[in-house]
């Protein structure tokens, strides 16, 4: 493809993008086919940061909107952690899963990558995701006693910056195998890893503002640093990512944003 074409291939638009990113990132039915012509997934990450501040926006007007009803912290907690599982299909949760069987329960590299192309759980996957989900339930039930315009925003802001890991992800380590998941999306450019964390970022910023200058920094640099682990770990153990590496990494990327704010809280 010549320059031009290139160029004019990955121009910028924002409504596309956006549609694309959803519709990936969620189980929601989006009509994009019939209004805009889509893009290419490794294009549509520029909406990752954007479709992920919608994900965790509505997860904050579920959470507040169940706590009206006078029922316990945790089962509110639950009941939106459920609500979000149904609308993004478990499909960060599931690469957690496989994952962690895969990483931990694998001696060779080829045997990790087979683990975790199985569609069965295992012991670690299983733990990993219990553990997750009651992280998850512990620091929404502490979000309760926040204001809603906080909560949403702090739920944007993690949502937004935890999918933006993914797409650092995609950029910065190559694929495990030619196949699957992440090598079907495609990786990033440069320009739209910056756009998702400047993005991302500055909602994180923003969100942390009103408890400390410096809480939504603290909470980026802790999903850095998870990111960054588990690039370690990805390289050292199957040599790059998967698709669901990328699905971990936004899962313990969100944890760690969401106990930086809880911390704050406290």
């Amino acid at each position: 493809m010549l320059p031009k074409e290139q160029e004019e291939a990955e121009r910028f638009r924002p409504v596309s993008e956006l549609l694309v990113a959803l519709r990936f990132l969620t189980r929601l039915p989006i009509p994009f086919a019939r209004t805009v012509d889509p893009v290419p997934i490794a294009q549509a990450m520029r909406g990752f940061a954007p479709a992920g501040a919608l994900i965790g926006a509505a997860n904050g007007l579920i959470l507040k909107g169940a706590g009206q009803l006078h029922l316990p912290g945790l089962m509110v907690a639950a009941f939106t952690i459920g609500f979000g599982l149904f609308v993004t299909g478990a499909l960060h949760e599931d690469g957690l899963a496989d994952t962690a069987d895969g990483l931990l329960g694998g001696s060779t590299r080829e045997r990790r990558l087979e683990i975790m192309r199985d569609s069965r759980i295992g012991s670690y996957g299983a733990s990993a995701l219990i553990l997750a989900l009651m992280m998850k339930a512990s620091a929404y039930d502490a979000l309760l006693a926040l204001p809603l315009w906080q909560v949403v925003l702090i739920l944007a802001a993690t949502g937004a910056f935890s999918r933006t890991m993914v797409v650092d992800m995609m950029w910065a380590t190559r694929a495990a195998r030619s196949d699957g998941l992440s090598a079907h999306a495609g990786r990033p450019s440069r320009p739209t890893v910056l756009l998702a964390i400047v993005t991302g970022g500055a909602l994180a910023v923003f969100a942390g503002w009103d408890f400390s200058p410096i809480t939504g920094f603290v909470a980026i640099g802790v999903a850095m640093a998870i990111t960054g682990l588990m690039r370690r770990q990805a390289m050292r153990l199957v040599g790059g990512q998967t698709g669901d590496i990328c699905g971990a990494v936004q899962v313990l990327a969100e944890l760690g944003m969401l106990a930086s704010f809880v911390a704050s809280i406290r």
